[in-house]
């Protein structure tokens, strides 16, 4: 049986959680069974260097713009050439220029990532389209349970057409006293101080505002030992930063921007916070986990299942900024629980989140996948 030719599609292949998960997971991806390329719809961003590290086939249609109304056929163009058994598509681009191009490109089999599954918003067009699209793509993948009842409702995708494959990460060795110590010292905290670091993008979806409120809601022998980062940056930063100085929190709240180092500075944390109105499976949850840093989160679609409230994290009842004060406070004054809780989010991580237990999935559901296409094939000839 010649090998299975698998042909991942997004927007590009440098940037912040799905274009970094993919680009982490395809060079695990090939073994004696399965071939894999990337493409990238617009310029991939690969150094020479990062191309030879990939250590597989990396073409870019290289849209210019969205006035580039040439590139679908560049797309199919480059689709067809890889000749790909499965195309497997990622990103808001991916899902509907991807799967359409894959489609006129006669790729038989099509996969589709679903990295912001609970994201209700569609346009009148994406509306139309999804049913059409969705009845000719083999199988949709996601990362939680709950997850595949958002698409069954906002795409109208059967249960069963849904591949539930968590996320995964390389696990880094646990962080000692010497990397939080490192850590606090870079973020300048002083002994008492508690760390509280908001990680992502300063855009509507990652809802940093309400931080600011929960903060403001703290009692004020808890909030003057507070300190909250932010790690990102954004079209909201300039909003946030003028909701800090309204509540005259200047001295509690730094925004460090976007840093390189994030993992560096995240043991120096005594709490990883999360106030998104909606998520796929972030990336720096199962940071944190590896980390041995707490989590609190908004309760989006499919924290529950990740965080599993007081087990590996906790997960606030509501985006309500009392509510989130009364979560932050519960998580920062038990020390004791605190640890415990991060110690079994790292046990818990290193037994779900491997990366290499993320692309051993991968790897069986194309390989079933390439099984039924065969089958047909095979009846034939007996």
């Amino acid at each position: 049986m010649s090998r299975i030719r698998v042909l991942h599609v997004l927007a590009k292949l440098k940037g912040y959680g799905a274009e970094r998960q993919v680009l982490n997971l395809l060079p695990l991806l090939p073994n004696a069974e399965i071939e894999v390329g990337v493409l990238a719809i617009y310029d991939s961003r690969l150094t020479d260097e990062e191309r030879a590290q990939l250590g597989l086939p990396a073409f870019e249609v290289g849209r210019r713009s969205r006035s580039d109304y040439s590139f679908p056929l560049r797309l199919v163009r480059e689709i067809k050439a890889f000749a790909p058994t499965i195309v497997h598509t990622h990103t808001h681009v991916g899902k509907y220029w991807g799967r359409a191009a894959a489609r006129a490109a006669g790729v038989p089999i099509i996969v589709h990532t679903e990295h912001n599954p609970c994201d209700p918003r569609r346009n009148p067009l994406e509306r139309l389209i999804d049913p059409f699209l969705n009845a000719r793509t083999a199988r949709v993948v996601t990362f939680l349970s709950e997850q595949r009842e958002s698409l069954a409702r906002y795409d109208g995708l059967p249960p069963e057409k849904v591949t539930i494959i968590p996320n995964g990460l390389f696990p880094p060795p646990p962080a000692g006293p010497e990397q939080r110590a490192r850590a606090r010292e870079m973020l300048g905290l002083s002994g008492e101080e508690r760390a509280v670091l908001v990680i992502g993008r300063l855009e509507h979806q990652k809802n940093q505002r309400l931080a600011i409120e929960a903060l403001a809601a703290l009692p004020d022998a808890l909030r003057v030992r507070m300190r909250l980062f932010f790690l990102g940056n954004g079209g909201q930063e300039a909003t946030l930063r003028e909701l800090v100085r309204g509540r005259a929190l200047d001295d509690r709240v730094t925004f460090l921007g976007y840093r390189t180092d994030a993992a560096a500075l995240l043991p120096g944390a005594d709490l990883l916070l999360m106030t998104s109105l909606f998520e796929g499976m972030p990336l720096v949850l199962i940071e944190a986990m590896f980390a041995g840093v707490p989590i609190l989160t908004t309760p989006w679609v499919g924290a529950r299942s990740m965080i599993a409230d007081g087990v590996h994290g906790y997960v606030a009842e509501s985006w309500d900024p009392l509510i989130l004060a009364r979560a932050l406070e519960r998580a920062l004054t038990g020390d004791v629980g605190r640890a415990a809780v991060a110690e079994r989010a790292r046990a818990h991580a290193l037994a779900a989140y491997d990366i290499h237990r993320m692309a051993e999935a991968h790897r069986a559901l194309y390989v079933e996948l390439a099984g039924h296409l065969m089958a047909p094939t095979i009846a034939a000839a007996s």
